[in-house]
């Protein structure tokens, strides 16, 4: 019972969180001519090391549940009414998990300067991302980010893309090149 209401609180988070993030594609998509896959995921953070305090010279790693919207599913059955086809089409579908390595390489104030290398772990193969941000902590920041390799179907994959971390929550919208 308890694994039940948590995974019901999990999934209406995470809805709330793929509703409220910038969304502007599908979650896989593909473009013929560049052979450039999308790819956009939302994180939810299953654990965290960071500390309280962030210092210079502190690392800590993150590691998250990954998941996409199921759009691919909503279009190909037809739902009986219109209601319905609103609430499936934002129904969030499990893709994998992931885990980022961040190291703080400048603290000034509120303000915190980042290096992180992030593995996503998805049914296709991996993406390695890596980036550098500066942000406040206790407020929402979005930035680039570049995959700088992979495996299985993403084996050589490189390109960019955004992150934006909020809270628990992490979102990638990335251009994966092949």
């Amino acid at each position: 019972m308890i694994k039940s209401a948590a995974r019901g609180v999990v999934v209406t988070a995470l809805t709330t969180a793929i509703a409220l993030l910038p969304s502007s594609a599908q979650a896989e998509g593909s473009d013929k001519d560049n052979e450039i896959e999308r790819v956009e995921l939302t994180g939810v953070t299953a654990f965290d090391t960071s500390p309280q305090h962030i210092r210079t010279g502190d690392r800590w790693l993150t590691r998250l549940e990954l998941y996409t919207e199921n759009t691919a599913k909503s279009e190909k059955k037809k739902p009986k009414n219109e209601k319905t086809a609103k609430k499936s089409s934002r129904q969030p579908l499990r893709a994998g998990d992931g885990e980022s390595e961040c190291s703080a390489i400048h603290v000034r104030h509120h303000e915190v300067t980042t290096q992180c290398t992030r593995v996503l772990r998805l049914k296709k193969g991996t993406l390695t991302l890596s980036d550098m941000i500066t942000y406040n902590p206790h407020q929402p920041v979005t930035a680039k980010t570049a995959i700088i390799g992979g495996t299985g179907h993403y084996r050589s994959a490189y390109g960019d893309g955004y992150i934006t971390l909020d809270g628990g929550y992490v979102h990638l919208e990335l251009n994966v090149d092949e």
